[in-house]
């Protein structure tokens, strides 16, 4: 049987192609259905800090979303990756705001933008399960933000994808991170018994 980590990378490379091809095929579309499942099914406590992500290459845009987030009175912030092995940094960020282009081509706000500590995480996912679990890039950015977010507070993870990066389940390594909720433009999980 193949290790988990060797697993995980046909997986991220099978799921690639899928997400690729449902972004194709109407990426707006599928936008605008995603912000509309999330805020159908999903109440957040008033003015809650939204980590956001720009979408890079074909992860499902959450931009529709965040602009009725922030319209809603909800102020965002963006990831940054960090230099070593520590968990992502958080800076705020409003729609608009000029971006640099940080590690590995990924926009991330000026330096000089306050660093805060968001209370929902929105993650973009290569691959997700009906049990909760993620399949991200690789890295383990998100894995240990997310742990070191819930070891301080409550917070509440929503993965982001489109429905084809479903799978019917992944494998999983010690440290990785479950979300509390999913969505895509066609579904929306949450109650994982994990």
């Amino acid at each position: 049987m193949p290790a988990p980590k060797e697993t995980k990378a046909s997986l991220r490379c099978l799921l690639r192609k899928r997400r690729k091809v449902a972004n194709a095929v109407d990426a707006r579309k599928a936008s605008l259905a995603l912000r509309d499942m999330l805020l159908t099914h999903v109440t957040l406590p008033p003015r809650a800090l939204v980590s956001a992500y720009v979408a890079c290459g074909s992860e499902i845009n959450p931009r529709p979303l965040l602009q009725e987030l922030e319209a809603r009175g909800h102020p965002l912030c963006l990831p940054c990756l960090p230099e070593d092995d520590s968990p992502l940094m958080f800076r705020a960020y409003a729609l608009g705001d000029p971006l640099l282009m940080g590690p590995h081509n990924i926009p991330v706000p000026f330096s000089g933008a306050a660093l805060v500590q968001p209370d929902v995480f929105l993650v973009p996912l290569v691959g997700f399960d009906r049990a909760g679990h993620r399949l991200g890039q690789g890295g383990g950015f998100y894995d240990r933000a997310l742990y070191h977010a819930r070891s301080l507070r409550t917070i509440k993870a929503i993965g982001l994808a489109y429905s084809v990066q479903e799978e019917p389940s992944l494998p999983l390594e010690p440290h990785d991170m479950g979300l509390d909720v999913i969505v895509t433009e066609n579904d929306f999980l949450e109650s994982f018994s994990s």
